[in-house]
């Protein structure tokens, strides 16, 4: 007859041995894994500071940019309206010379005043100041004899007549005048209007 089995305590310290070390290395690979847990959330607030750093630091450069950009367009603008300035006072210096040559033919000839020529110098004038005006794209309303027209005419008066047709203007009491495709002035006329008894509120009626 064969004796009670015996027991082999080595394989049971074997056993225990490798569950330790398996415990073990659970245990260093959840610290492992706390750890980088715990390194993240510092990470991320300072990507995202650098991140800021950076929009900040390109809000500066486009605010400069476009600073930069104004006081250029400002500065264009001046020397623009300079030159025009300049062109056009240049152009109207000999319209003074004129009126102060008139003037001055009036002191020199104090005891034969010669009225004719001083008219025709002071035409000449008004035909310099015209042409210089006209060259930069002043020019006169017509009115005589016109229509009325409110867009570019202001009536001054209603003047009942039948002998024309109503809202014809008949006189022409201070010029008009368009710059460019604008009006600069209201030519002021009188209007003629219907005759006494008749509706004259509307000149053009």
């Amino acid at each position: 007859m064969s004796g009670p089995t015996e027991k082999r305590p080595g394989n049971t310290d074997s056993s225990k041995s490798s569950g330790n070390q398996d415990n073990a290395a659970a245990h260093e690979a959840k610290a492992n894994t706390d750890s980088a847990t715990a390194e993240s959330p510092s990470s991320k607030p300072d990507a995202l500071r650098k991140e800021r750093d950076q929009l900040a630091d390109q809000l500066k450069r486009t605010l400069a940019d476009m600073a930069n950009m104004r006081r250029r367009a400002v500065k264009e603008a001046e020397d623009t309206r300079r030159l025009i300035v300049e062109g056009f006072t240049h152009e109207l210096l000999p319209v003074l010379d004129n009126f102060q040559l008139a003037l001055q033919s009036v002191d020199d000839q104090a005891d034969k005043f010669d009225a004719t020529a001083f008219v025709d110098g002071i035409k000449m004038v008004q035909t310099l100041l015209t042409s210089a005006l006209e060259r930069h794209g002043l020019a006169p309303i017509e009115a005589q004899d016109q229509t009325f027209d409110p867009a570019r005419h202001e009536a001054m008066a209603v003047e009942p007549r039948d002998d024309v047709p109503q809202g014809q203007i008949i006189r022409v009491l201070q010029d008009g005048y368009m710059l460019g495709d604008r009006v600069l002035r209201h030519t002021k006329v009188i209007v003629s209007g219907s005759p006494p008894g008749a509706d004259d509120n509307n000149p053009s009626s």
